[in-house]
């Protein structure tokens, strides 16, 4: 029988609501996983310089083995970095220590996290290299992460996740213990910047981000929503999640989508009078045909597209948007900008060049961010809608960061 256990709630809150709760509780209960205690938000601060990079891929084709690796005997204790660091008794120690080849070569770096005791179970993290030295060399440090967590992904990336207390999902908070983890992103070693910098994962739908998708690969592999497994049903889940589309709108898989493959295009047709449909492309997670869960990377509609900015570039307020579209008394639709928890925090009306027909646009579009001191991943989404009933019709969606 088919599973549709992600229509129960067609509403983007709470099925996003639900994702943050099962990875707060995985975050809380793994080995590197952050307290529940509430507190004050400090703000978080990277102390490198932060410079873009190309995005990085879901299935890329690494040259070194990547991921966590063995540290060397005589640093892998918490209490060997403790001076280094250096901790206060009773106010804060290492948690943590977690190498891997980060900067792309055969050395080994160390990720060194420090709790605080106290409120907010805020988190310090460091990156170390020359880490059998007596006094290794700090490449990058992020502070004051509020219910923190930083791990190495499998692709040597770090990836952290923290509260961001003035978002969509906790500003109504009623207590600092309902805050949840709902802020995460991703740093990748930049040569040119002599920093890792943040970098955008590909994915925008179910996961918005790497931490995220690790996180729902961990609950598909113990059972749990097996749907995003399947590409037609991953698509579907898009359509009525980010479009108010049907449960049950047509899909058609293109090219790819099955258990051997690790890539899939689909169409999802919307059912409303005088709508379209949109193409969806995605890719398995870490490229693991059969058990990888589905990540959409690409949205688009006939004669509607986002030409700029490309994927994964670093845009700031107000940004200038080009793409094609069909002009009805030269409107096009919306352009809107969706944050890490997928809420609207900026929008523009599109006209196209020509009042009718097929067209191009460029657009400025202005956004507010709830966080402040940081860059994020983010969304933009072209919305055209129904001449007949005002539903959305089609949809394009480019995978950016937003500083």
């Amino acid at each position: 029988m088919r599973d549709t256990s992600f229509l129960n709630s067609r509403g983007l809150a709470g099925i996003y609501a639900s994702l943050l709760m099962t990875m707060l509780c995985l975050a809380a209960c793994g080995t590197n996983g952050s307290g529940n205690a509430a507190g004050a938000r400090p703000t978080s601060t990277a102390t490198t310089s932060i410079t873009p990079t190309q995005s990085s891929n879901v299935t890329p084709s690494p040259t070194l083995s990547l991921g966590v690796k063995r540290c060397p005997a005589a640093v892998s204790s918490p209490a060997y970095w403790d001076p280094i660091i250096p901790t206060q008794a009773n106010t804060s120690k290492v948690e943590s220590v977690t190498c891997a080849n980060i900067l792309g070569n055969s050395s080994l770096q160390a990720l060194i996290n420090v709790r605080f005791t106290g409120t907010g179970s805020v988190l310090d993290v460091y990156v170390y290299d020359t880490i059998t030295n007596p006094a290794p060399h700090l490449l990058f440090k992020l502070l004051q992460l509020y219910k923190g967590d930083a791990r190495i992904s499998p692709y040597s990336t770090l990836i952290i996740a923290e509260v961001d207390r003035n978002s969509s999902v906790n500003k109504n908070a009623s207590s600092n213990a309902a805050l949840l983890q709902d802020l995460f992103r991703e740093f990748k070693w930049s040569d040119g910047a002599g920093t890792l910098v943040p970098v955008a994962f590909p994915g925008i739908f179910p996961d918005l981000t790497r931490y995220q998708a690790e996180a729902d690969q961990r609950q598909v592999d113990q059972g749990h929503q097996p749907w995003k497994r399947e590409a037609k049903m991953t698509a579907n889940a898009l359509a009525a999640t980010m479009l108010k589309w049907s449960p049950n709108a047509p899909t058609n898989v293109i090219s790819g989508g099955g258990a051997q493959d690790v890539n899939a295009t689909v169409t999802v047709k919307s059912t409303h009078p005088g709508s379209g449909s949109i193409q969806v492309t995605m890719s398995r997670l870490e490229g693991k045909a059969r058990t990888g869960i589905w990540i959409i990377s690409g949205v688009s509609a006939n004669n509607l597209t986002i030409t700029t900015p490309p994927p994964g570039d670093r845009l700031s307020s107000p940004t200038t948007v080009q793409g094609t579209g069909q002009a009805f008394e030269a409107v096009i639709g919306t352009l809107t900008i969706l944050d890490h928890t997928y809420s609207d925090i900026g929008h523009a009306h599109v006209k196209g060049d020509v009042g009718m027909g097929d067209t191009t646009f460029s657009t400025n579009v202005s956004y507010t961010s709830s966080f402040k001191t940081g860059i994020q991943e983010g969304i933009i989404v072209l919305y055209a809608y129904s001449n007949a009933d005002g539903s959305i019709a089609g949809a394009a969606m480019v995978k950016v960061l937003l500083s």
